[in-house]
Formats: C-alpha cells, sequence, structure tokens
C-alpha cells in the first residue's frame, strides 16, 4: 500500500472513529403534566427520543436523565436518573416541590442517550403560582375597577391588551383575514350573527318582564365598547370580578342617557365579592362559556355546564374524582393572555402552540404489560380527540342546526328564538388541521360551493399540506344554519337581535340589521351555511376511547371517511410494491405497515402521486428495457451523478416526506 493510500484510510477510519464516538443529535421533547403549580404539589416530567424520523423504543434508550433548576437558577436536580416505560421509549419523573418553593418559572433539562451513542438534550418550564393574598384585609371600600387598579395597574393594561377584552387581535393563522383586526368584533356568524350591532341591552319579554340581553353579558367588561388606544375609562371598564370573584354577580341597567351597562346584581353584597378574590375556577370560566350562543352548550358542544362539577367518566382532566384540573392547568396563562384557539377563532392571543402533546408528549400511550407502539403511531397524523372523545354533548343538547328563516317562542325564556335542532352524544365529524382557518369575510359577497352552502369557518389543512405546514386529523363539531343574504350584492345580512327575539319579526330584524351595518337592501334571501368547530373538552376514560373493537375506524366510513380525507388505494400489494420495489412474501400486514411507515411519510403510499411516476418495470422502459441491479442506491448514484438526469424525469413530487421539500443543494 502506498504511503498516500496508508494516510487516506488513516484518516478516513479517524473520521468514521470520531463520528461514531459522537453520535447524532437526538431531539427530545419534554412536556410536564400540567403548566403550573402550588408549592408542595408533584411535578410528572415525561419525556421520549426520537432520531429523524425514529422514535427510540426503551429498548435502545441507554440513559436519560433530568434537572430541574427554580427561578434564580438553584438546582434542585441534579442529572437525576429517569424511569423509563418498558416499551414505548417514554422516560418520566416524578418531583415534589417542597412547600417553600418560590413563585415562578422553573426550568426542567432532559437528556437522553441511546445504544448507539446517540444524544439529544432539551427543556421545558413550569411556572410555581403562590397562593392568592386574602384581599378581604387589603380592601376597606370598593370603588368599582379603580379600586383594582389602584394595585394591578400592570394587570389592568395587560387585561386591556388580551383578546378576552379587546375582541380582536393576531390573525396571522385565519388566512382570509391577515392584516386586518377583524374578528369577534367586526366578524359574522351563525349563532347571534352580528356582535357590533347586538352588544348590549334589555330584552322586553313576551310575559311583560325583562332580562338582559347581548353579545357584551359575555364579555369581560362593563358595558362599553373595548376601543384599540387604552385610557383610564376603557382600563375602569374591564371587570375583574367576573373572573376573579366566585360570589360576584351582573346584571344590565340603563342609563340616564339611553345606554345600557353591567353593574352589580342587587341580590349581592358586592363589597363582600369585591374582597372575595380568587384565580379563576372552572365555576368563574364557565360563566360566559357555557352559554354562548344562548342557553347552555349551544354553541361549542363539548363546554356545557356539567364540567363544572364533572366525575372523571365525564371528563378525566376537569372530574373532581380524577385530575380535577382548572381551566388554566392546560390553557396556559402569561399577563392575561390565555393559550388555546379553536379552529373557528379568529384572533390568536397567545403564541403558545397548545395541544395535548403539551402534557402527554408524541407517545401518548403508556403501558406496563402492553406494547402501544401502534397505538403511539397514530398520534403521528391524528389528534388525541378522534380517538377520546367519541361523542359530544354527553348530557346536555347542543345546537347543531339554527333556521333563522322562522322564529319560535322559547316558552322558558319568553323570547322568540330562531328554530333551533339539538342533539345529544353527536358522533364527532373529522378533518384536517394545521392549525391554520379559512373565513367568511363579512361584506364579500358569498361564494357556495358544489352543495350550495356558504362556509362560515374551516380548517386549513389536507392529506399533504404544503408551504411547510403539517395536518392531522382532528374531531369537530359542524354547525349548519339558514342566514339571510341580500339579493342584489349577494353578501350575508346581520339580524338585529332585539327586534328579532322581542318580537319574532325576522324579516324587519334583518332589514333594520342591513341598515345599521350600511348594506345597500334591496331584498332578502336565505343561504345555508356551515361553521367547523374544534372539539377538545370531554376526553372520557380510556376504556371509552375508540378501538379495533370500540366504535372502529378501519373499515368504517362512517365515522371515519378515508377516501374523503385523501387516502388512495393504489391496486393491489404487489404493484404498490413494484413502485420502489418487486413485491416480497410478508407474514401479516401489521409488520409490513410497521415496516414502511415513518413520521409523516404516509403519502409515500396513500396519497395521490407515486414517488416514482410509475412502476418501475415501465419507468425504465421509458428510455431502455429493464435491467437487473443489486442496490437502489447505486442505481440511483448512476442515473444522477453520472448522467445528470433531472429528477423530474423518475419522480413526482407532491411534497418532500420531512414537509420541508426539497432545495438545490439536496
Amino acid at each position: 500500500m502506498s504511503r498516500k493510500m496508508f494516510l487516506f484510510v488513516l484518516v478516513f477510519l479517524f473520521f468514521a472513529f470520531t463520528a461514531t464516538a459522537l453520535g447524532t443529535t437526538l431531539t427530545i421533547q419534554v412536556a410536564t403534566n400540567k403548566m403550573s403549580y402550588e408549592p408542595g404539589k408533584t411535578v410528572t416530567i415525561r419525556a421520549n427520543a426520537q432520531l429523524d424520523l425514529t422514535r427510540i423504543v426503551t429498548s435502545k434508550i441507554k440513559s436519560a436523565t433530568v434537572t430541574v433548576k427554580d427561578p434564580t437558577g438553584k438546582v434542585l436536580v441534579n442529572a437525576a436518573a429517569m424511569s423509563k416505560d418498558p416499551y414505548t421509549g417514554l422516560c418520566f419523573y416524578n418531583y415534589t416541590l417542597p412547600a417553600t418553593a418560590v413563585k415562578g418559572d422553573y426550568t426542567v433539562s432532559v437528556t437522553i442517550t441511546d445504544t448507539s451513542r446517540n444524544s439529544g438534550t432539551a427543556t421545558w418550564s413550569f411556572k410555581v403560582k403562590l397562593p392568592v393574598p386574602d384581599h378581604s384585609k387589603l380592601i376597606t371600600y370598593y370603588e368599582g375597577t379603580k379600586t383594582c387598579i389602584s394595585c394591578h395597574s400592570k394587570q389592568a393594561n395587560d387585561m386591556f391588551n388580551s383578546v378576552h377584552y379587546q375582541w380582536n387581535g393576531d390573525n396571522s393563522r385565519s388566512i382570509e383575514l391577515v392584516g386586518t383586526t377583524v374578528s369577534k368584533l367586526g366578524g359574522i356568524n351563525d349563532f347571534c350573527i352580528w356582535p357590533d350591532m347586538n352588544w348590549l341591552t334589555i330584552f322586553n319579554k313576551v310575559d311583560g318582564t325583562k332580562g338582559p340581553g347581548g353579545c357584551a353579558v359575555c364579555h369581560a367588561g362593563l358595558g362599553k365598547k373595548p376601543s384599540p388606544t387604552v385610557s383610564q375609562e376603557q382600563l375602569e371598564n374591564i371587570d375583574c370580578l367576573i373572573c376573579h370573584s366566585p360570589t360576584y354577580k351582573r346584571t344590565v341597567v340603563q342609563n340616564a342617557d339611553g345606554t345600557y351597562s353591567l353593574a352589580p346584581d342587587p341580590s349581592i353584597d358586592i363589597q363582600a365579592a369585591a374582597k372575595n378574590i380568587q384565580r379563576p375556577g372552572r365555576a368563574e370560566c364557565m360563566r360566559c362559556h357555557e352559554k354562548s350562543g344562548g342557553g347552555d352548550n349551544y354553541k361549542r358542544g363539548d363546554l356545557e355546564s356539567t364540567l363544572k362539577a364533572c366525575d372523571y367518566s365525564y371528563d378525566v382532566h376537569m372530574g373532581t374524582n380524577g385530575q380535577n384540573f382548572t381551566c388554566q392547568d392546560c390553557h396556559k396563562t402569561e399577563n392575561h393572555r390565555i393559550a388555546g384557539r379553536g379552529s373557528d377563532m379568529r384572533a390568536l392571543d397567545s403564541t403558545f402552540n397548545l395541544n395535548c402533546e403539551v402534557c402527554h408528549t408524541q407517545i401518548p400511550h403508556r403501558s406496563y404489560n402492553t406494547n402501544y407502539a401502534d397505538l403511539n403511531r397514530h398520534t403521528d397524523k391524528v389528534n388525541c380527540t378522534v380517538c377520546h372523545i367519541p361523542t359530544f354533548a354527553k348530557s346536555i343538547p347542543t345546537d347543531m342546526h339554527r333556521n333563522w328563516q322562522v322564529m319560535e317562542l322559547d316558552t322558558a325564556k319568553q323570547l322568540y328564538d330562531p328554530e333551533i335542532v339539538k342533539q345529544t352524544n353527536v358522533m364527532p365529524q373529522y378533518a384536517w388541521f394545521n392549525g391554520y382557518s379559512h373565513f367568511y369575510r363579512f361584506k364579500d359577497p358569498v361564494s357556495l360551493d358544489e352543495r350550495g352552502v356558504q362556509k362560515m369557518s374551516w380548517p386549513d389543512g389536507s392529506f399533504v399540506d404544503s408551504g411547510g405546514k403539517f395536518s392531522k386529523l382532528y374531531a369537530f363539531k359542524v354547525h349548519t344554519a339558514s342566514q339571510p343574504m341580500e339579493i342584489l350584492s349577494k353578501v350575508l345580512l346581520p339580524v338585529k337581535n332585539k327586534t328579532a327575539f322581542e318580537t319574532g319579526d325576522v324579516n324587519r330584524a334583518i332589514m333594520e340589521g342591513a341598515a345599521l351595518a350600511n348594506i345597500p337592501y334591496t331584498g332578502h334571501t336565505f343561504v345555508n351555511t356551515e361553521r367547523y368547530m374544534g372539539i377538545s373538552h370531554g376526553v372520557g376514560p380510556k376504556s371509552t376511547a375508540l378501538s379495533c373493537s370500540n366504535q372502529p375506524c378501519h373499515g368504517n366510513e362512517n365515522r371515519i371517511p378515508f377516501s374523503k380525507l385523501g387516502y388512495t388505494t393504489r391496486g393491489t400489494i404487489a404493484q404498490l410494491c413494484d413502485v420502489c420495489h418487486s413485491a416480497k412474501t410478508y407474514t401479516n400486514f401489521t409488520d409490513l405497515h410497521a415496516k414502511h411507515r415513518g413520521k409523516k411519510n404516509c403519502s409515500a403510499c396513500h396519497g395521490s402521486g407515486y414517488p416514482l411516476k410509475e412502476p418501475t418495470t415501465t419507468l425504465c422502459d421509458n428510455c431502455h428495457k429493464l435491467r437487473t441491479y443489486s442496490d437502489v442506491n447505486v442505481l440511483h448514484a448512476k442515473h444522477v451523478a453520472s448522467r445528470q438526469i433531472d429528477c423530474i424525469n423518475c419522480h413526482t413530487f407532491t411534497a418532500s416526506l420531512t414537509g420541508e421539500g426539497h432545495t438545490k443543494d439536496n
């Protein structure tokens, strides 16, 4: 061997040894079972590792350690060994906070090394909150919100800028509304139509009594519409007690100038309510959210009064004999900005990406006696809600269709309502969702789809996304309505709810709505509309989840319409195999599927386009007859590197398997 060749081999072996010694960086995901804790509570830390598109199973994990630091940087747990699930690759560690834990953000750092010396580290944070001080010793006399602001001016400004107060905000994920401030205010919907016009009022009921009405009954203010510009008047319009006092209650009053405001209900002791300050609990959040749309569970379908004190069998997270979570345990809150956005919510209040993985990681199925690898692979393309919420509106009916052509007297309310079709135990519908949404924009001409339906809100996404987006299947409530449309301009018209609800004369209410919205009116007809709303609450015990035997998905187009969702069948297995290689024998489909599928690459077999333009037997014949070869990599190099043949001569690209697409250099 020549000296030059010897040196080349030596250098090659050095780099090969170095690469083996250093290994490849693993991608680590870290999570805690809640967003915030009180001193003395136990924090459950979970983590998993991944190498490119392959999850690291437990047998391949050499070590997993966790470090926890408090807000000052003090090390509370120093590289402690994590326990490992026997099968799935999930690592976990329980840490109990001391009773003297300081408030603030705590940092969790996890390092995992596999048996091939690949390693990776990732961090996560959780918050420790101290008990709320006894405000009965801090407030001598409550004079409205200005009393709160005297100590909490920062919090008042934070609240003023939040979506909860402004009812508009960051529309960056609302495709048709990007660059606008249109949100709940400024937008039209299929429930109460137009909040701007139906803000706040007192209804004169059919039986002669009066009652509060208007969208602002559920606004975190005291009656004034939010302004984009902060002022003392606007800050004092914030109603702190509606969220922070469990004994508070308010009602609508008419002012001397004819306007309306929200004020403490005469039935309560406002001084006592103001001194009874707490962090918002489920009951305080549900004051507004359970009756949105006009009644208990009317709107969302998964937010009913049952959740305030439900059983574990109804909701494992909020069940009082289960996790007994508050809303903020999942909906991370920073500076009065609350994480979480349904597909039909226009504005984004927080950039924190709230999803099930935040607490459960990408491998949520953990067991000491069952291999859950197949279930965990489902979570690559299937959101947890699909399997774990088989039905919604489990105890209280939800509004599934609202017909504004017909007004009916609701004897309980003593007001007229549009004809409403309600249902219980509704099976969700399923659609792809990548975090972005589409909306009908108020005052645009309608654009009916092939069914003759104007979609009001629907999720963006598909089996294979473009532009770097990535979709999963989610569970949805699909609400339909019959809404008025102006005949000439073809725009959807608002309805003056006070007129419609008090008199039942919807035609007059529509004409009044058009005038108040400055829409020229030449007449109206009615069109069918549709809105998708994500279903997230009401997760039952795992025994009620969908499975191969319990309300199965596969082979049940009634529940999961695979063909409509973009999945395709490409002839026989032999024909499909021939896209990449000749057909080979296999023992069972499960093993075959597990061998081929990697994270996010379902489209390689199930998408609308082959990885190759056609099977190799006919593809080769385009230039020459099919020839034998031993290694596909050598075959590929021969055509690309040696002959400089362009990729598109052989391949059809819909999207790369990683979702990032090809670049010039790869």
